[in-house]
C-alpha cells in the first residue's frame, strides 16, 4: 500500500549568500580569505554573495572543501534561488503567483 507524502513547497528561497555568510560566521572565514582558499577574486565571491553571480560547478567544489558543504548541495541550493527568480519575473506574465492558472 503506498503511502501518501505532504510535500512542502515554499513561495520562496533562500539565497546562496545568505548560507555562505552563515558558513563563514560560524568559521571565523572572511570574504577575502573564502577568495584566497577558493583561488577565486574576491570580486567574484562579493557578487556570488549579493546574488549577482551564480555558484558554477568549480566554485561549488571549491566551496565544498573550504566550507565543508557538499558541491551537489551548493549547486541545489543555487538552481532553487534561481529557479524561483525566473518564476517571479514570470508571474506578471501567468497572472499570479507560481502555480496559479
Amino acid at each position: 500500500m503506498a503511502t501518501a507524502t505532504n510535500q512542502c513547497q515554499p513561495d520562496y528561497a533562500i539565497p546562496p549568500g545568505w548560507i555562505i555568510e552563515e558558513r563563514l560566521a560560524a568559521q571565523g572565514i572572511s570574504h577575502a580569505e573564502l577568495a584566497r582558499r577558493c583561488g577565486r577574486s574576491p570580486k567574484l565571491i562579493s557578487e556570488i554573495i549579493s546574488g549577482k553571480a551564480p555558484i558554477a560547478p568549480k566554485t561549488a567544489l571549491q566551496f565544498e572543501k573550504v566550507m565543508g558543504l557538499d558541491a551537489s548541495i551548493w549547486l541545489g541550493i543555487e538552481a532553487d534561488y534561481r529557479l524561483h527568480q525566473a518564476v517571479a519575473e514570470d508571474a506578471p506574465e501567468r497572472g499570479g503567483r507560481h502555480g496559479a492558472h
